[in-house]
């Protein structure tokens, strides 16, 4: 059965013929209740102005058909909502005092897409301040691969509106092998990752400086897991960025399966095996690249991380300072995949946003 083009994240039986669904459709987020009996979809909310849960959208579904979901956006504080019929119904949380300086600081985000040099149309969300660029620009990828952005509070990434507070814009793309294009859109990352979805971070960049909004000598890269590790990968490939921030990031394959507790991902996503030289295993590993780099660089880890274990971050820091690039580490000792908690969280954000203006502004 078909439904309507939403990579489905979150189900729930209204009755025996109904089954409400939510998901993702390019920018959008959709609700919406397939009768199983026809087939046929309605659609009850869809929205690329907000949207709702974390990782992805989920909610409950009422008998009436609406759909109450905690919902929010890159400029709307978290609210409790019902969504469909002929009413909306919202109630904010309290407490909002500190959220509402948030939306006063943090520019707007705004739909954006390109082309990548293959013909495929990639999207993302552009977070900027307001007036006309152009603007210092830093490029924020996702991890997963398999996720993908969406106008939520923050873009999830605490650090976004941080930095559009302090003038930079920073564009957040669905590369392909991300999630609200279907099942083969996800697949192209799939034995490829550092392949093709690289020129689809690349090109972005290109159509923001053509539209004058990116200024071409002011770019940095920046990412948290699979994100920490294209913010590794690209300054291997390509020479114009002036920093980068991995966060949490793979840098070696080899050594990322053999003390991972994913190891299973990476001989999936890959497409390979650590026993055959030469592979992507060796090939994709920006260590292995590392003498191309000259980029300044901030790798941040956590010492309790077990997906990628803080040892890649250590490998890439001294990989880039054994070939000249300056480099700097810090290993924060209580934090696991990211760094999340407070106080290491404050840290991170005014380490990040100072290198970041030391090398862009």
């Amino acid at each position: 059965m078909s439904t309507a083009g939403v990579d489905v994240t979150w189900t729930q039986w209204l009755d025996r013929a109904r089954l409400g669904f939510l998901g993702i459709r390019g920018l959008e987020t959709v609700a919406a209740i397939l009768d199983v009996t026809t087939g046929e979809v309605t659609e009850v909310w869809r929205s690329t102005d907000s949207s709702c849960g974390v990782e992805y959208p989920e909610g409950v579904f009422l008998a009436d058909g609406r759909v109450l979901v905690l919902e929010d956006g890159y400029s709307l504080p978290q609210q409790v909502a019902i969504l469909g019929g002929q009413t909306r119904e919202t109630h904010p949380l309290p407490n909002r005092e500190g959220a509402l300086y948030v939306t006063s600081v943090n520019g707007r985000a705004e739909p954006t897409a390109w082309h990548a040099p293959d013909g495929t149309r990639i999207e993302g969300i552009l977070c900027r301040p307001e007036g006309q660029g152009p603007f210092p620009l830093i490029l924020s990828v996702h991890g997963g691969p398999v996720w993908a952005f969406r106008n939520t509070w923050s873009m999830l990434y605490d650090w976004i509106p941080l930095l559009v507070s302090h003038g930079f814009a920073v564009l957040n793309p669905n590369p392909r092998g991300s999630s609200g294009r279907g099942q083969a859109f996800a697949r192209h990352v799939v034995g490829d990752m550092g392949g093709a979805d690289t020129q689809d971070f690349l090109s972005g960049i290109d159509a923001l400086v053509e539209r004058g909004l990116a200024d071409p000598r002011k770019l940095a890269v920046m990412g948290r897991s699979y994100g920490g590790y294209m913010a590794a990968w690209l300054v291997t490939q390509d020479s114009r960025f002036r920093a980068t921030v991995p966060i949490s990031p793979v840098t070696d394959w080899y050594s990322q399966h053999f003390t991972s507790n994913i190891p299973s991902f990476d001989t999936l996503f890959l497409g390979g095996s650590p026993e055959a030289p030469g592979d992507n295993f060796h090939a994709r590993s920006p260590v292995a690249h590392a003498s191309k780099a000259r980029t300044p660089c901030l790798v941040l880890a956590g010492a309790m991380d077990r997906c990628t274990p803080p040892g890649q971050a250590e490998e890439f820091h001294r990989a880039l300072l054994e070939h000249g690039a300056p480099s700097q580490l810090v290993v924060y000792p209580e934090e696991g995949h990211g760094v999340r908690a407070f106080p290491a969280l404050i840290d991170s954000c005014t380490r990040m946003t100072a290198f970041l203006q030391e090398h862009l502004q």
